[in-house]
């Protein structure tokens, strides 16, 4: 499971060894062990949990329950809106995933983008709408929620529910690797919000996409979320929902 930051890809040995930890402890052992068992056989895909209840404020303004999204399968991510490195590039991966593969289709109505803002203490509906815009949707298709909410209410969804940790990371101190650390090469993409807003610090977090089922569990993690394509979430999507993809026959 990668981490990176919102802007200089630098962090703390300490911190990544936790994160990998926790992540891996909680979340990686059943995917793996669901993904290599159950899918090699033609299992649906393994339950890794239940995902959180929450009520929440979306990118409008408006309030938004957990409970909303059942019956469709949610696509979830987690997204920092000063972010240069992946952030812009999940966005624009789920963009294209719904103009192609959901929007045009039988899914149009079932399946629901949800993304948690983890700068809740920084950054609200309007940062979060401007981010959407930027990266190619419209904050006000709501088939895409970006959700925000009191700080420890969203990290407790975030880190406790859906196993995704980040922090703030300020000051040189943060940025700058230790002696030995591996330092992942990562895009710096151009984010006019960001520059504009002449940020002093970044968002730590681990890059995931997890797939919800129209029954609230979650199913899957996709550990590097920049690089799932749209044809691949398209497939996963389909099978929560017992369909063939497009062209298949009927076995």
């Amino acid at each position: 499971m990668r981490v990176h930051s919102g802007r200089t890809p630098w962090w703390l040995r300490a911190w990544i060894a936790r994160s990998l930890v926790f992540a891996v402890l909680l979340a990686g052992g059943a995917y793996w062990l669901g993904r290599t068992q159950g899918q090699a056989a033609g299992a649906p895909l393994p339950v890794l949990g239940q995902a959180p209840d929450y009520t929440f404020t979306n990118q409008l303004g408006q309030p938004v329950r957990s409970a909303q999204f059942s019956g469709k399968v949610q696509v979830v991510t987690f997204l920092f809106p000063y972010c240069t490195t992946v952030c812009p590039l999940i966005a624009a991966h789920l963009t294209n995933f719904m103009r192609q593969e959901v929007l045009p289709t039988d899914l149009a109505d079932r399946v629901q983008l949800v993304a948690f803002n983890v700068d809740p203490a920084h950054t609200g509906p309007p940062e979060m709408r401007a981010f959407l815009a930027q990266y190619g949707w419209d904050p006000h298709d709501l088939h895409w929620q970006y959700l925000v909410g009191d700080p420890q209410a969203v990290r407790r969804v975030v880190t406790q529910g859906f196993l995704v940790d980040y922090r703030r990371a300020s000051g040189e101190a943060d940025r700058q690797p230790l002696p030995g650390d591996i330092v992942p090469v990562q895009p710096e993409v151009e984010n006019a919000l960001a520059r504009r807003a002449h940020v002093d610090y970044d968002i730590v977090h681990n890059d995931v996409i997890e797939l919800v089922d129209p029954q609230g569990r979650i199913r899957k993690f996709y550990t590097s979320g920049d690089t799932v394509g749209p044809d691949r979430l398209a497939r996963d999507v389909r099978a929560l929902l017992g369909l063939n993809a497009p062209g298949a026959g009927h076995g």
